[in-house]
């Protein structure tokens, strides 16, 4: 397989769409309404799925052991987050409206601290004293996907195995990609949205992904039918608004593989470092507080959105080469092996 491909930059795309599409739902602010005309969180969120699917596949296939294959998974997702909830809990404690006594003797900080250490958001996603007058209390919001991305990481190893046995690929990944899509079309039924976005309803992404892998070349080959079918077909489901849905995550999912594949000139894009996920962690907690200090409405809502992106930006950096980096590289000289960068 061509190991020359722009997936840093993809990731990085799909991130920071996501951090305009919150500028504009969180700030609340006419002036930046206009994001909402070219970014997309849902979209931006699906391309990542696909793109987990493919690499972490990869990354199943190629390391030697179960236990090596989590520890892997575990060294690129836990250390960031973890950090982010803790200094979520310890410097909001200084922007609470309570007072430090208060603040640290609720139990909602506690409930806060443990339920989003281990990824269950939902059930705490607000800190005593915080965006209480915000369109939403949540102090970050976006780590809701992790909880899915988490359980992809656990089912992976499942998915491989039920293959080894059955010797039916495309049996076993078309049952799962349906019977996701099946999950995803109930809780729409039953207006479940939150239900709806768990780990089954994006499931047909994550897979699709992992079909395009273990078919890599065939896609490869006929890489320019493929690509035209899956544009067209998109196209028909926003312009003319055909139901197309069952289709739609496998020719999101082919058009996100192509085109990793065949935008050379980006293939460079992270050779300074993968800043993507700290993009992704720091994004939704630096917007609410800007919009908690209404600054947004107080300066000018241009200027507050540049300085939300390049406060954002500063934290993922820091985040890279002081946390991430520090991690991989450890889990890299220990054994010895080259460690894909997967959010």
């Amino acid at each position: 397989m061509n190991n020359k491909n722009c997936f840093d930059f993809l990731r990085f795309f799909f991130a920071a769409n996501i951090l305009l599409a919150h500028l504009c739902e969180l700030s609340q602010n006419s002036n930046l309404a206009f994001l909402s005309y070219f970014s997309n969180a849902i979209i931006a969120i699906k391309g990542f799925f696909v793109i987990s699917g493919f690499l972490v596949a990869k990354s199943y296939v190629n390391t030697p052991s179960l236990k090596e294959y989590f520890v892997k998974r575990a060294k690129r997702i836990l250390p960031a987050y973890i950090v982010v909830i803790l200094f979520s809990v310890l410097i909001f404690a200084f922007f609470s409206s309570h007072n430090f006594s208060d603040y640290f003797s609720d139990i909602n900080t506690y409930k806060y601290l443990g339920w989003n250490l281990v990824f269950l958001n939902f059930m705490q996603p607000c800190l005593p004293g915080l965006f209480v007058n915000n369109l939403h209390c949540a102090v970050n919001g976006a780590l809701w996907t992790l909880k899915v991305e988490e359980g992809f990481y656990i089912v992976l190893p499942l998915i491989f195995y039920v293959i080894k046995k059955t010797r039916r690929t495309f049996l076993v990944l078309a049952s799962l990609y349906i019977l996701s899509l099946l999950y995803w079309f109930t809780m729409d039924y039953l207006d479940k949205p939150l239900l709806a976005k768990q780990l089954p309803g994006y499931l047909s992404y994550f897979v699709t992904g992992i079909f395009l892998f273990l078919n890599f070349d065939f896609i490869m080959k006929y890489k320019k039918i493929i690509l035209t079918f899956s544009v067209l077909l998109l196209m028909g489901y926003y312009i003319l608004s055909l139901q197309t849905d069952w289709l739609y995550p496998a020719a999101f999912g082919c058009i996100v593989i192509i085109t990793a594949y065949n935008l050379p000139f980006l293939n460079n894009f992270g050779k300074y470092g993968d800043f993507t996920y700290g993009l992704y962690i720091y994004h939704f907690p630096v917007i609410q507080i800007f919009r908690q200090y209404d600054l947004f409405e107080k300066y000018n809502a241009y200027l507050m959105a540049v300085a939300v992106i390049l406060i954002t930006l500063f934290f993922a950096v820091l985040s890279w080469f002081f946390i991430e980096r520090r991690f991989l590289d450890r889990y890299k000289k220990n054994n010895q092996k080259h460690i894909p960068t997967v959010c």
